[in-house]
């Protein structure tokens, strides 16, 4: 159960930067390359750290592009903090933006979080309000989040009725991951995937353990409920 005592940010705020494991960049690949094609535009990722989610798609043949407060190594990563980028500053299209918000933020962010987002706000909803704000509602998105986002809401929470009136776009996809899926942490997450309606509704990520079942299969197919 999700207990907002126990995994409160501000309360325990984290002081280390998580990265994303390689298996689970490879998995969201194999799940979203098949309806995005190089010719849809850049694959955005607004935190990118050392790249984890982005080679895949640079791998491959697409444009990506990097933004974090910080150069962690990435190449050609704009260093910026996302949440002070303003509207048509990116002037390309964006598709998808795929993100994993960091579990630690700065003094300044956190000002500037509190200043235009109100005190204490839930940080995966700061950064996917600052997508729809910057890309519209219809842009693609896949974006880590607590089950907190999803589930912990009353029927009057603003976030609730953002997506009831469809100022958020709709979850279309949930991406299932362990609760140890990031070293040395145990968190319960998900990947969220907005506006991609051809997907299965739901897939279970796929651990470099099981890696010999997948090669037992015919296809390199992303498991799916």
């Amino acid at each position: 159960m999700y207990r907002v005592d126990r995994n409160n940010f501000y309360k325990h705020e984290k002081k280390a930067t998580i990265f994303t494991p390689e298996y689970v960049s490879e998995f969201l690949y194999d799940v979203l390359s098949p309806q995005i094609t190089p010719r849809d535009g850049i694959i955005l990722d607004p935190c990118v750290g050392k790249g984890s989610l982005l080679k895949p798609w640079k791998r491959n043949g697409y444009r990506v592009m990097g933004i974090d407060i910080e150069d962690q190594g990435f190449p050609q990563t704009k260093v910026k903090n996302y949440l002070e980028v303003h509207q048509g500053e990116i002037n390309d299209k964006i598709a998808p933006i795929i993100m994993n918000q960091p579990f630690n933020i700065d003094g300044k962010t956190k000002d500037y979080i509190k200043a235009h987002y109100g005190g204490r706000p839930l940080l995966p909803e700061v950064w996917f309000a600052k997508a729809v704000e910057l890309f519209g509602s219809h842009v693609p998105i896949a974006m880590f989040t607590p089950y907190g986002f999803r589930l912990n809401q009353t029927a009057t929470s603003k976030r609730w009725v953002k997506f009831l009136l469809a100022e958020y776009p709709p979850i279309t996809s949930i991406v299932s991951l362990p609760k140890d899926v990031f070293a040395n942490i145990l968190f319960h997450s998900e990947v969220l995937l907005f506006n991609l309606p051809a997907l299965h509704g739901h897939y279970f990520v796929t651990h470099p353990a099981h890696e010999h079942e997948r090669a037992a299969t015919p296809q390199r197919t992303p498991a799916c409920a």
